[in-house]
C-alpha cells in the first residue's frame, strides 16, 4: 500500500467571534488557506484530483474554488462539520491515496459564521455571490450565532464579541442558550475526571495559564509564522468594497498577560466545580488545509513532504467511566502503528479543558509509562489559548505538529481530538526526515519494543 505524504500543511490565524476575522466572508477565509497551500507547494492546481472538506456550509467551498485558482472541475468529497472534522478530512484523503483512488488530494477543515457580511456586488461564481446564506436553525441555534463567552473578572474572558449580523443582546442570549446546555454537560464530565484523578482547580488554572504562555512565546519567536497564511481584512467593518485593508497574521485569542491567579477569580460552570471559561476552550473560527500525495508521485510533481500518516484510530470509551475521551483512541492508534508512547517526540492533544489533558497524563503515570509532558505535550499551547475552531481544529493541530517536528528535527508525533461524548480520533505521523522502518504486524501491543530510529539528513 502506498504511503500518504502530507505536503505544505497551512492554516489561517485563529479568530474570535466579533474579531477582525469574523468580518471575512467564508469563501475568502477558505480561499486564503487553499491559495497558500497550492502556491507555496508549487503544484499545478490541475493536478489536484479531489477536495475532501469538513466545513459548516458546503457552498462556501464551491465559491472559494475559483478564488483560490483551482479548476472548477475538481472533485469534492464533503464530510460535514463537527468536532474532529479536519482530522477526518486528512485521514479520508490519505485513504484515497493509499488505495489508489487518487494521487493528489487537498484536505480542508474550516469553521466560520454562516451568515457572512454580504457584498454590494458579486464576489465570484457560486451561490454565495448571489445572495445570503440561510439563517434558519443549525445544531439547535441560529446560523451565524457564535458561542461567545460573557465578560469575566479582571478582563481575562476569551472569545467575547459580537457575531456578524447579530446585535449584542441577541448574541449573549444565544450564547447563554447554547452554553447553558453544553457547558454543564462538559463540566460534569470534567469534574468527574478531576475527582477521580485528584486534579485541583489550581492545577487546572496553572495548566491553562501555561498554554497561553507557550502560544504567546511561539508567536513572539516567529514559530507560528511558517504555518500561518495571513488574511486580508477590510479595515472599515461592513464595507467589503473599501480600499482600506489590513493584514491579520496572528491569532486573535493569544494573551501573555494571564496567570493562574487571574483565572482563580472566575466562577466555575458548576457549583464547586473545577472547569471555568479560563481553563477550557472557547469556540473560534479559522481554516486549515494540506495536500495529501502518493509517495511515489512526489518526485514527478516536484513536491517535498513535511511528513507521512503512519496510522490512525477512532474509539469510544464507556460514558460512565472516569477515562479521558482521548485515551482509548490513542492506545488503539499506537497499537496499530506498533509504537510506544516513548517513541513519540511530540503530542498534540486537544484542550477541550485543562482537566481532560491533565487526567490523560495522570492515567499514563498510573500505568507506568514514562512521559515528559512539559517537553513533548502541546509545546506551543493549544485550544485553551488559541480556541476551538471546530472543523479546522484537527488539521490545525496536525499543521503545528508537523511544522514543529521539522523545526526540531523530530521523528514521530501524534494528534488526538475528541469527536463526541466519550469519543475521540487519534493519528500517528512520521516526519519526512526519518527513514522508513518495517511496519509492526497488526495487533501488536503498542507499548512493546520501539522500532529502531533511522535518522534522516537533518539529524545526521
Amino acid at each position: 500500500m502506498r504511503r500518504a505524504a502530507i505536503v505544505m500543511p497551512m492554516r489561517t490565524p485563529v479568530g474570535l467571534p466579533g474579531g477582525a476575522l469574523a468580518a471575512v466572508a467564508p469563501q475568502r477565509l477558505i480561499s486564503t488557506v487553499l491559495s497558500a497551500v497550492v502556491g507555496r507547494s508549487g503544484i499545478d492546481p490541475y493536478r489536484i484530483e479531489q477536495l475532501v472538506t469538513a466545513v459548516p456550509d458546503q457552498r462556501a467551498v464551491r465559491a472559494a474554488v475559483p478564488l483560490a485558482g483551482l479548476p472548477p472541475t475538481v472533485g469534492e468529497f464533503p464530510l460535514g462539520a463537527g468536532p474532529g472534522g479536519g482530522l477526518r478530512a486528512l485521514i479520508t484523503a490519505a485513504m484515497m491515496v493509499q488505495t489508489g483512488s487518487a494521487d493528489v488530494v487537498l484536505a480542508l477543515g474550516a469553521e466560520f459564521p454562516c451568515a457572512p457580511v454580504q457584498p454590494r456586488g458579486p464576489v465570484g461564481p457560486g451561490p454565495l455571490g448571489a445572495g445570503p446564506l440561510p439563517t434558519g436553525p443549525r445544531n439547535g441555534r441560529p446560523i451565524g450565532a457564535q458561542r461567545v463567552a460573557p465578560p469575566a473578572p479582571n478582563g481575562v474572558a476569551v472569545g467575547s464579541g459580537v457575531a456578524m449580523g447579530v446585535d449584542t443582546g441577541e448574541q449573549l442570549a444565544v450564547w447563554a442558550a447554547a452554553e447553558g446546555v453544553r457547558r454543564p454537560q462538559e463540566s460534569k464530565y470534567a469534574d468527574l475526571l478531576a475527582q477521580h484523578y485528584g486534579i485541583s482547580r489550581l492545577e487546572a488554572d496553572e495548566f491553562a495559564a501555561a498554554s497561553h504562555r507557550r502560544a504567546a512565546r511561539a508567536r513572539r519567536q516567529g514559530i507560528f509564522g511558517e504555518e500561518t497564511a495571513p488574511v486580508v481584512v477590510n479595515a472599515i467593518a461592513g464595507d467589503v468594497n473599501s480600499g482600506v485593508v489590513q493584514l491579520v497574521d496572528r491569532d486573535e485569542g493569544l494573551r501573555d498577560d494571564v496567570s493562574a491567579r487571574a483565572f482563580a477569580a472566575l466562577e466555575p460552570f458548576l457549583p464547586g466545580g473545577v472547569t471555568t471559561v479560563g481553563n477550557s476552550s472557547t469556540r473560534t473560527l479559522a481554516a486549515s488545509a494540506c495536500l495529501v500525495v502518493a509517495e511515489d508521485r512526489l518526485v514527478d510533481l516536484g513536491l517535498e513532504p513535511l511528513g507521512y500518516l503512519v496510522g490512525w484510530a477512532a474509539a469510544t470509551g464507556e460514558p460512565d467511566q472516569a477515562v479521558p475521551a482521548a485515551a482509548p483512541a490513542i492506545e488503539k492508534a499506537l497499537g496499530r502503528s506498533g509504537f510506544g508512547l516513548e517513541a513519540l517526540d511530540l503530542l498534540e492533544i486537544d484542550e477541550t479543558s485543562a482537566v481532560e489533558v491533565l487526567a490523560l497524563t495522570r492515567l499514563w503515570e498510573r500505568e507506568g509509562w514514562e512521559f515528559e509532558s512539559a517537553e513533548r505535550l502541546n509545546v506551543h499551547g493549544a485550544a485553551i489559548a488559541l480556541g476551538d475552531p471546530g472543523g479546522a481544529a484537527g488539521l490545525r493541530m496536525v499543521t503545528t505538529l508537523l511544522h514543529e517536528l521539522a523545526r526540531s528535527e523530530g521523528g514521530y508525533g501524534l494528534a488526538a481530538i475528541p469527536t463526541g461524548p466519550s469519543e475521540a480520533l487519534a493519528a500517528v505521523f512520521e516526519s519526512a526526515y526519518t527513514e522508513q522502518v518495517a511496519p509492526t504486524p497488526r495487533g501488536a501491543r503498542f507499548h512493546g519494543a520501539r522500532p529502531p530510529r533511522r535518522f534522516g539528513r537533518h539529524r545526521a
